[in-house]
């Protein structure tokens, strides 16, 4: 895997969406490889690749049998300085990207994330959406994406892993071979935003043709380099996390008002967000699925959690650590992840920092991070108007 520290966290208007857009064009070629030889090379030698982007980084990785990984590294290597933006490619793949936005605002739960998200954020680039705006991805321009890209793919602002069975020394070896003669680069920063405490709670309303109401609340949350942030972890498990999470056995189990309970909580960078997400049953009153949920979170602050429920969420976290790490690209992705976040000694002590903390703490980081002030409330309902409450 090859990890560029760049995502929506560095970009700003008018380019928002140009790092995903960028992913994309990583797999059009250079001059060694021509459009579509990268994924040949990867086929003929039985492997997979693929890449993602987020708010944080750009990642790219390859997955071979053990005798046969050595292309991967010779494309890494190529196109990190030397790919090619055809102004042809460029405009096709632009088209590609607004069909993946059309598709994701068609989706109700896609167009509801991508409100709450944008509404939480007064000034951080956090409230941008990862695959861009769309007046942005109409105006990026080739230019544009050839500076971003000589910007941030350098091998001082990327983090390559090698995870399974080689011979280290040879591999170092290659490595330096590869990529040491390249321009170095420097490391860019994003610009540091910090979000102030919210006093008063954000609500918003989306229209829809849609027989299930949805409900997407996002509160606060620490970044990976906080201490708070274990806390969240535990938190996650015992609100939202299977059959005995409280959410669950309060909205599906006893009340009958939804389908559907989720939480979601994500390692970033700087602080981000905490999600809950409900879809209710049909006819369902949202005012009253959202009372029960922050009743559901006074109780959490009110009342110590018992021992077992706490064990059970520690369990639950470890066994999650666990089954991160079992395969080798899972070992590549928590071992990049975190030290993009320059947190690389985060899974050493994991473990400890979750079974030391007590129920003490875990109230009172709820009782700091999920106050109704702070929260953003967002709700998508089937009654279409003129127009939309909080629009994108």
């Amino acid at each position: 895997m090859v990890w560029y520290r760049v995502g929506s966290r560095f970009e700003r208007l008018g380019i928002t969406g140009i790092s995903h857009f960028l992913e994309h064009m990583m797999f059009k070629g250079t001059e060694r490889y021509q459009k579509g030889e990268i994924d040949c090379v990867t086929a003929r030698q039985g492997g997979s690749n693929n890449a993602f982007t987020s708010n944080d980084y750009t990642a790219y990785y390859f997955t071979f049998a053990s005798d046969r990984w050595w292309p991967a590294l010779e494309i890494e290597a190529d196109r990190m300085r030397n790919n090619l933006f055809d102004p042809q490619e460029f405009e096709l793949e632009r088209r590609v990207i607004l069909e993946e936005l059309k598709m994701e605002l068609d989706n109700p739960w896609g167009a509801l994330r991508q409100a709450v998200e944008i509404h939480s954020f007064e000034t951080h680039p956090y409230r941008f959406p990862v695959i861009g705006i769309y007046e942005d991805l109409l105006s990026i321009t080739p230019q544009q994406m050839i500076e971003h890209y000589h910007r941030f793919y350098s091998p001082t602002n990327a983090t390559l892993v090698l995870v399974g069975d080689f011979q280290t020394e040879e591999v170092l070896q290659r490595v330096e071979q590869l990529f040491g003669h390249l321009p170095q680069g420097e490391v860019p920063s994003p610009v540091t935003v910090l979000e102030r405490r919210r006093t008063t709670q954000i609500r918003l309303e989306l229209k829809r043709p849609t027989h299930i109401p949805r409900m997407f609340i996002a509160f606060p949350a620490p970044s990976v380099r906080q201490k708070e942030h274990y806390a969240l972890h535990i938190l996650d498990k015992i609100f939202g996390e299977g059959k005995l999470s409280r959410l669950y056995r309060r909205l599906i189990e006893g009340e009958r008002v939804a389908s559907l309970v989720t939480t979601e909580f994500f390692e970033t960078y700087d602080p981000y967000l905490f999600f809950i997400r409900v879809a209710l049953h049909q006819g369902m009153d949202l005012g009253r699925v959202e009372a029960l949920i922050f009743d559901e979170i006074a109780r959490l602050c009110q009342t110590m959690v018992s021992e077992r429920e706490l064990r059970r969420a520690k369990n639950q976290c470890l066994t999650q650590l666990l089954s991160s790490f079992e395969t080798t690209l899972d070992q590549a992705i928590q071992l990049g992840l975190m030290e993009t976040h320059e947190r690389y000694q985060y899974w050493s002590d994991y473990a400890q920092q979750i079974n030391q903390l007590t129920a003490e703490e875990i109230r009172g980081v709820a009782e700091e991070y999920w106050t109704p002030e702070q929260a953003t409330v967002g709700i998508l309902s089937n009654e279409i108007g003129e127009e939309e409450k909080g629009s994108l």
